[in-house]
């Protein structure tokens, strides 16, 4: 355990003295950071300078455990949120599972075992069907249910290979990888400047079909393997506009569309929190994280904001050595028990009052819980998605 431990801590140095001279990495004093990435001189009254603590550290434990087990009971309590939330109802479990997990064994099983028991609710339907019945339409639902159910399920497992049928047959039924994923794929190629949504779109593509690459049977052209790759060198030359461009700042409706596009972006070097993210990778996705954290924290919300988290975290940088990370959890830790210890009863500015529907209310722990949770990214090993991501990523320092 001790060595273990040891190699623990010389793998987290690794990735904190990873910087370029113009872009520290990890930054705990004010004083010590660009003036862009610092917080205003009214914000900065508001924070917190004391040390990160272990009580913190357990208050994270407790948060986290809480986010898993709201999302359960949701679950349980609305097995049709399941089928609503397609994949999402299994990413949502796993996700604080991945590098190093929560620190608490007992919560990754019961966030495990969730996720397999919605996968296993979500591929039912094909199990007894015709794979020649599927269509075009149904490639975006059965693409990830087949990376999950290789994942997941046991090798050989016949459900796997039923789900990989389907799969397989619905994009038979395309005229076109094009046709496959929708969006303005062609536009993309062809190099226009799209809204960021559509973006975004393409992006979560990317992700999966680098993983669908790896799921044995998965028929995909060469155009598809290739895609992510022809996406990552359309997003070396997308603008970014930070906060400080538009006339609401923060509160700007393409900035926070901009800033969930830059947190997704950073998912695909990780595998969606799995693996290192370097600062060479997109020292213009780095950037924007650090000159838009405290303008994003002014106004507060939690998806966003656990989502910066996060990927300052995939950097390497914790509480202990980064007080952009240490502002961010405390400020979620804050909202967590403003809510009464729980998530889900948190509401942006434009939920207030309102209904909220199945995915809303999922979105609040699982952002907050991969947000707040400690990371030791795993190591990129020979066939995992890790490796094939950095084929052709640059080179890590």
């Amino acid at each position: 355990m001790k060595r273990a431990c040891i190699a623990i801590a010389l793998l987290l140095l690794s990735f904190v003295t990873m910087a370029t001279a113009d872009e520290p990495l990890c930054v705990i004093s004010p004083e010590a950071m660009p003036e862009a990435w610092r917080a205003s001189a009214d914000m900065q009254k508001s924070l917190n300078p004391e040390a990160w603590s272990a009580k913190e550290a357990d208050d994270v434990q407790y948060a986290i455990k809480t986010g898993i087990d709201e999302m359960l009971e949701l679950y349980a309590e609305r097995p049709g949120a399941v089928m609503h939330l397609g994949d999402d109802a299994v990413e949502s479990l796993l996700d604080v599972t991945y590098s190093g997990g929560t620190g608490t064994p007992a919560v990754d099983a019961a966030a495990r075992k969730g996720a397999l028991r919605n996968l296993e609710m979500l591929v039912a339907p094909y199990l007894d069907g015709d794979p020649e019945r599927a269509d075009c339409e149904d490639f975006d639902d059965l693409l990830p249910l087949a990376i999950y159910a290789h994942r997941l399920f046991p090798p050989e497992d016949k459900r796997t290979a039923k789900v990989v049928a389907f799969a397989n047959a619905s994009y038979g039924e395309c005229r076109s990888f094009a046709d496959a994923i929708g969006g303005r794929y062609r536009d993309l190629l062809a190099g226009k400047m799209l809204p960021a949504g559509d973006v975004f779109d393409q992006v979560i593509w990317s992700i999966q079909l680098i993983e669908a690459v790896l799921v044995p049977g998965l028929d995909l052209p060469q155009e598809a393997r290739d895609f992510p790759q022809r996406l990552w060198r359309y997003l070396e030359t997308y603008p970014l506009a930070g906060a400080s461009t538009y006339k609401d700042g923060a509160w700007d409706k393409e900035f926070n569309e901009t800033g969930y596009l830059a947190t997704h972006i950073a998912f695909v070097p990780t595998g969606y929190h799995r693996y290192p993210l370097y600062v060479a990778d997109s020292p213009k996705v780095y950037r924007f994280f650090r000159e838009n954290f405290y303008p994003l924290l002014e106004i507060g919300g939690v998806d966003l904001v656990a989502q910066f988290v996060d990927a300052l975290r995939q950097y390497g940088c914790n509480e202990k050595n980064d007080l952009q990370v240490r502002d961010g959890t405390r400020y979620l830790l804050k909202v967590f028990h403003d809510g009464n210890d729980r998530w889900m009863n948190y509401r942006e500015p434009g939920e207030i009052g309102k209904q909220l529907g199945d995915y809303d209310l999922i979105h609040k722990p699982w952002s907050a819980t991969i947000g707040i949770r400690p990371r030791v990214p795993q190591t990129v090993v020979p066939g995992s998605y890790g490796a094939v991501v950095r084929s052709w990523l640059p080179a890590p320092p």
